[in-house]
């Protein structure tokens, strides 16, 4: 019977509002810099009663987009694509789409091509089926942006899709870590990307009646706040390569940290109403797999999505895993600063978490003037906390009742 594999992520890169590098992202954490802004193509006069988000402008992401050679034209797509190659090139893999490299490609996405799926819409009722672009079909699937990265960059080994809406990008993590660990695979490329903020989506999320209606766009997102209102949604992507600790030392790769557990449950109760046991579950799943007690945590990396729910249950969540420990757990969350990326939010988060491990330096939870008595947690405010953290857990909790945490290690 084959031991489990030790797995480690040997690069990572990131795309949001900002920055297309991590060390550009980090600079901007640190000082507290917001990335949400009112969106440009709505109106004054526009009925919706949320008007910004975490957009990335378009002149930021064609240039990055050019650095690559990327043509593809739908957002989403491209954003995936930039975030593919820079964590190839970051692993010291070929990322000139010239040699084959055997590797898993896991992307996850919560929209999919959203923008295009409206624009067909709207070209069908208009016209009927003759207005429909002939390319419809491959660029509504949602495996698309998945094999458009293995074709482009030739990774060999199985591609697909993951899907759990907020969670996306931790699951693409952690399931790409099972494969290396239980002797599936020797390499993957674990990665998210979503776009959410085309009219047609924008507007579904404001008729939900989820979203922050504070019309200062650098005050909007407040998690863990008792004056916070809602979530602001936003964009991005990011991903990470992840390979057995034996391939990884064989090419002398240089080593981020190590994956060292992860878990991943439903609520099996409701499709928008957070559930503490279903949170505990997924926790205390990735520490057992870790092999790590609880007050061996230095930092938690929160969801925190500044919905007034969905905050308090997670909090109370943390004191049910931590109990009296949970007072000295360090806490933050960089969502009032970026958005919530939806299904690209936990990878996003997770690089600001790997980051803050290798600098031993945890940046502060943005707009976190007055915390909720609701939400009895050790927060980090204000200022970064210069930390010693060694060991890491990253959550993330989903509509749909999936619940994701991940465990990490830094490498020393």
């Amino acid at each position: 019977m084959m031991l489990p594999q030790r797995v480690v992520i040997t690069g990572m890169s990131v795309a949001c509002a900002l920055g297309f590098e991590v060390e550009e992202f980090w600079a901007a954490l640190l000082a507290g810099r917001c990335g949400i802004s009112r969106l440009p193509w709505i109106p004054d006069d526009s009925p919706l009663p949320t008007k910004c988000a975490g957009h990335i402008a378009d002149a930021d992401l064609a240039a990055a987009l050019e650095r690559l050679g990327i043509d593809d034209p739908d957002r989403s797509n491209q954003l995936a694509l930039f975030a593919v190659g820079r964590a190839l090139a970051d692993a010291g893999l070929p990322a000139d789409g010239k040699t084959e490299i055997a590797a898993e490609m896991i992307l996850g996405t919560g929209h999919g091509n959203a923008g295009f799926t409206t624009e067909s819409a709207r070209a069908f009722f208009a016209g009927g089926y003759r207005k429909l672009r002939p390319t419809a079909v491959v660029r509504l699937m949602f495996n698309r942006p998945a094999h458009l990265a293995s074709i482009r960059f030739k990774l060999t080994g199985g591609s697909f899709v993951v899907c759990c809406a907020c969670a996306t990008g931790s699951i693409a993590v952690g399931e790409a870590f099972h494969k290396i660990r239980f002797g599936v695979a020797d390499r993957a490329v674990a990665a998210c990307a979503d776009c959410g903020l085309d009219i047609g989506t924008f507007s579904a999320w404001n008729r939900l009646g989820v979203l922050s209606r504070n019309p200062d766009p650098e005050r909007a997102c407040r998690p863990f706040d008792r004056d916070r209102d809602g979530l602001v949604m936003g964009e991005g992507a990011a991903s990470f390569v992840l390979e057995s600790l034996a391939v990884a030392q064989a090419r002398g790769a240089r080593i981020y940290a190590e994956v060292l557990g992860y878990g991943c449950t439903s609520d099996a109760k409701h499709i928008v109403q957070p559930d503490q046991a279903g949170q505990v579950r997924a926790i205390r799943k990735a520490l057992a797999e870790a092999g790590v007690a609880p007050e061996a945590v230095d930092y938690v990396n929160a969801h925190g999505t500044a919905t007034k729910p969905a905050d308090v249950v997670e909090a109370a969540t943390l004191r049910e895993v931590f109990g009296a420990y949970t007072d000295a757990l360090p806490v933050s969350n960089t969502k009032a600063q970026l958005g919530h990326l939806m299904g690209a939010t936990a990878g996003v988060e997770l690089v600001a978490t790997l980051t803050a491990m290798r600098q031993g330096v945890i940046p502060p939870s943005r707009n976190l003037d007055h915390p909720d008595p609701l939400c009895p947690l050790c927060f980090v405010r204000g200022e970064p906390l210069k930390k010693d953290v060694r060991i890491a857990l990253k959550n993330s909790f989903a509509f749909g009742g999936t619940n994701s945490a991940l465990v990490l290690r830094r490498w020393e």
